[in-house]
């Protein structure tokens, strides 16, 4: 580290220097540092960016956690000024097949769909996540994503995808990642919320001394919102005591706000 100091320090760039900055980033890959000169040396000595780009996937599979590596690969993509996601797509897939919850990498693919403004690969490769794991709240998040990107949502993508997402709630109704991306495409089409009152009441069944394991607590909040749409004052105060005292108590303070603020209203 001593060397790698003193050749920073002399802003050294030339081959021995990128050579060091190769050995410490194996040894040490989170260093910030390293990567910012290691960038620099590449820069300045005109080196082969996609020859760069294949020793970084090297590193980028022994190190899927690692943040520096995903902001040096979007410094040399921006200077290649490369914007063909066939390039990065399979390393992201095989990290998201070996992690399914990896924020860098789910934040990374984000930036190269918009830096390559390509949406092509995105649901297919959500479905097959989510068909793998419906609970899978990056999977959801990217979806939400790649179908709200643009401005406006047409009827026939937000039809398909609320379809979709009753499909997968049917099948995990306690799901709280489904039920908010659904409610994310009505708020998105800025439409209300009432056509899925029928729907939520599906998953809720208050009947014995055990319903706080029957219903479903995100059905139960969405018909509550659904209730307040509607005016029925009477019967949110009702559920937001249900939420505070039974269904939810770890938010007790926040339902007990609710209730309050509406009945100061």
């Amino acid at each position: 580290m001593g060397l790698f100091r003193a050749l920073q320090q002399k802003e050294e760039y030339s081959e021995r220097a990128l050579a060091l900055t190769g050995s410490v980033i194996e040894l040490i890959a989170a260093h910030y540092t390293v990567w910012q000169y290691r960038y620099q040396i590449i820069i300045r000595l005109n080196k082969d960016i996609n020859k760069e780009l294949e020793w970084v996937d090297e590193i980028t599979l022994d190190n899927p956690k690692n943040y520096q590596i995903w902001g040096y690969r979007q410094s040399l993509l921006k200077h290649l000024n490369m914007r063909d996601i066939h390039r990065d797509i399979p390393i992201i897939d095989v990290m998201i097949e070996d992690d399914p919850k990896n924020y860098h990498v789910w934040s990374y693919r984000k930036w190269c769909v918009q830096w390559c403004d390509d949406w092509s690969n995105e649901l297919p490769f959500v479905d097959k996540c989510l068909e793998k794991d419906v609970y899978n709240n990056s999977a959801w998040c990217h979806r939400y994503f790649t179908v709200c990107h643009s401005e406006k949502l047409s009827e026939q993508v937000f039809d398909y995808e609320v379809e979709y997402t009753m499909g997968k709630i049917s099948l995990a109704p306690h799901n709280e990642s489904s039920w908010n991306y659904l409610v994310g495409l009505f708020e998105k089409a800025d439409k209300s919320l009432i056509p899925l009152e029928i729907f939520a009441q599906r998953f809720i069944k208050m009947e014995g001394p055990s319903d706080a394991h029957e219903i479903s607590l995100w059905a139960f909040e969405v018909l509550t919102r659904i209730y307040k749409e509607k005016g029925e004052t009477a019967q949110v105060i009702e559920n937001y005591e249900l939420l505070r005292d039974k269904y939810d108590v770890m938010r007790a303070n926040y339902w007990d706000y609710q209730r309050k603020l509406l009945l100061s209203n």
